[in-house]
């Protein structure tokens, strides 16, 4: 996302996305796809292999640098520590502050483009990286990160098309967990919560498919019906992680809108 330059001259130049876990349990914030990105010389992020021998990056350094001065450029910087560092759902808000500050920027939408679509929010990464083209319609990083995007939406789809096919009496806890998923990654939050409800069948007290569905309310800004879900599934598993970040995730939400 940034220049290939040293972290000091780096930093003088909504929320996190929390995402139920699947089936693989990933912690928040998700870093589904575990894909690093080269730098390019304007403060972009392309889709490349980052060398694995990179050291690793002080990200107090660039939170620091925001908090004492949260200008634009400190903000990007921020964002790309983030993703360089597998964070992409902690790159969103800075990459929302950058907007804030200057709404006409190509690489802080392509930027944020990525980091939606490393969060496998395909629908939210195109947009991004299409607001980036409409700015600058020569931007080529925008025009590869859009197609990167458009590809794995594809992607997507036609895993839907070939699970629709299956008969029901193949399906399972397992089958469902994925579909509900793919249509997450489609924005389709209420397609999301059909298809995990039907893990219920299976396993009434699945702390899985709660997750989940608390998820996709939490996407759908229905913040009380997600406490809800959570809390019963810290009921259901009082010792399970992911539930108790959920719902204080939640809780914290809640009690944000109720101060507005």
């Amino acid at each position: 996302m940034d220049n290939d330059q040293s972290q000091p001259e780096q930093m003088n130049k909504s929320r996190n996305i929390k995402i139920a876990v699947i089936s693989i349990l990933l912690l928040l914030p998700i870093v589904f796809l575990l894909v690093k990105f080269s730098k390019s010389p304007d403060g972009a992020v392309d889709q490349k292999t980052q060398n694995a021998a990179a050291p690793p990056i002080d990200i107090a350094a660039f939170e620091n640098a925001v908090k004492s001065n949260p200008t634009f450029d400190n903000y990007i910087g921020l964002s790309n520590a983030y993703v360089n560092s597998n964070m992409p759902g902690k790159s969103v808000d800075p990459l929302m502050k950058a907007i804030e500050l200057n709404p006409k920027s190509a690489i802080a939408y392509n930027n944020l483009g990525v980091a939606y679509t490393m969060l496998q929010q395909y629908n939210k990464g195109i947009e991004a990286c299409t607001r980036a083209l409409e700015i600058d319609s020569s931007f080529q990083l925008a025009k590869n990160n859009l197609n990167w995007a458009n590809s794995e939406k594809k992607n997507v789809i036609a895993f839907l098309e070939k699970q629709s096919e299956t008969p029901e009496a193949s399906r399972d806890a397992q089958f469902y967990t994925n579909y509900g998923l793919a249509y997450l990654k489609l924005g389709d939050y209420d397609k999301s919560i059909e298809a995990w409800n039907q893990i219920f069948k299976y396993d009434p007290k699945s702390i899985v498919a709660l997750n989940n569905i608390g998820t996709a309310f939490m996407m759908k800004n229905q913040v009380d019906d997600a406490v809800a879900v959570f809390k019963k599934a810290v009921e259901y598993a009082p010792e399970d992680q992911l539930s108790k970040n959920n719902l204080a995730w939640a809780m914290a939400e809640s009690a944000k809108l109720k101060k507005q």
